[in-house]
């Protein structure tokens, strides 16, 4: 019989197997494995910087938070009042000029709608995403 504590002892993340299946094999090779293991982050400068870095990490963090209940914001209120249905949305965000956002702005809106989609069934009859 196996056991979950056995399998999850031998398989991690680190080494590419998927745990679903712990007998699959690793899509990274031994080198690829080792590197991985052998990475040390740089130093920071002095003790002073690693403290001023993490209030500006946890101020950036507070910023990107509003930002995205903003985003949210935007897009409920798109869908509650009728302007577009809640797959409208993505299909906004792949598609269109490229020039509307920066590199990387897109990817953050896909994750915020992928984080709150579950959310628009509510607005939408009989729960579906589509009117």
């Amino acid at each position: 019989m196996i056991k979950l504590r056995d399998i999850l002892e031998e398989t991690t993340v680190s080494m590419g197997q998927v745990r679903s299946n712990p007998y699959a094999s690793s899509f990274k090779s031994p080198e690829q494995i080792a590197e991985d293991m052998d990475y040390v982050p740089a130093k920071f400068s002095n003790p002073e910087a690693k403290i001023h870095m993490d209030n500006d990490v946890k101020q950036m963090s507070k910023i990107l938070g509003k930002a995205s209940q903003q985003v949210i914001k935007i897009m409920m209120d798109g869908v509650k009042s009728g302007k577009y249905d809640a797959l409208d949305i993505i299909r906004g965000i792949d598609t269109g000029e490229w020039n509307r956002t920066h590199n990387g702005e897109r990817t953050f809106m896909k994750m915020l709608w992928r984080k709150v989609r579950k959310g628009f069934r509510r607005y939408m009859p009989k729960g579906k995403l589509r009117k």
